[in-house]
């Protein structure tokens, strides 16, 4: 089994404050997005670390649940939602189940930082499971990250993100409304990453 796939890998990495994904804030990508976009409705944060995506969300009254492997990640989060006060449902659970407990319940799924965490041979298991949680014309914000790199690479996780093979994985779930990179990526991910939005199709 892929290191990646057990959650005490994750638990050490977050014990050990080994998190050099964490913006130690939300990402100046999405906080854009909801000044124009705020009233989503029931969103489903995909591996949401420490949260600081998921907050962003609860901010603007959104329905917000944030799913994580390691529990220790949910312990932070859970930390971090009550001392700014906003309302975050925890679910310290493997993202692959999610179908089980909430087929066709989100209005979107989000992603950052996620999808590069997995084990890269569960990438066509990943879009099915997000297209099963979506409700229909539910939508996939996804950040993703890296591009630089190659997807097999033996240094990950991260792993490399390929954004044509994300295309053949998507094509008879999803149709695409936004593919591109962004002016509000921080500038050490410029050139880096790529906001993609999808569309679940009927």
């Amino acid at each position: 089994m892929n290191k990646v796939s057990n959650s005490e890998f994750w638990n050490s990495r977050y014990l050990d404050n080994n998190t050099k994904w964490d913006l130690d804030g939300p990402t100046p990508i999405l906080s854009n997005y909801l000044k124009t976009k705020s009233k989503i409705g029931k969103v489903c944060v995909l591996g949401c670390g420490k949260g600081h995506d998921a907050i962003e969300f609860s901010k603007y009254n959104n329905d917000v649940h944030a799913v994580d492997f390691s529990i220790e990640a949910i312990k932070d989060l859970k930390s971090r939602s009550k001392a700014q006060d906003v309302k975050v449902s925890l679910h310290n659970k493997d993202i692959f189940l999610l179908a089980d407990s909430h087929k066709g319940y989100f209005d979107m799924v989000y992603e950052y930082t996620c999808y590069c965490a997995i084990d890269p041979d569960r990438r066509a298991d990943y879009f099915s499971m997000v297209y099963e949680i979506l409700e229909e014309n539910g939508i996939f914000f996804g950040i993703m990250i890296p591009l630089d790199k190659d997807i097999y690479n033996e240094d990950g996780p991260p792993f490399g993100v390929d954004m044509k093979q994300i295309k053949t994985l998507t094509s008879g779930l999803f149709e695409i409304v936004t593919n591109e990179f962004s002016d509000y990526s921080i500038e050490p991910r410029k050139g880096r990453e790529k906001v993609l939005i999808l569309k679940k199709k009927k």
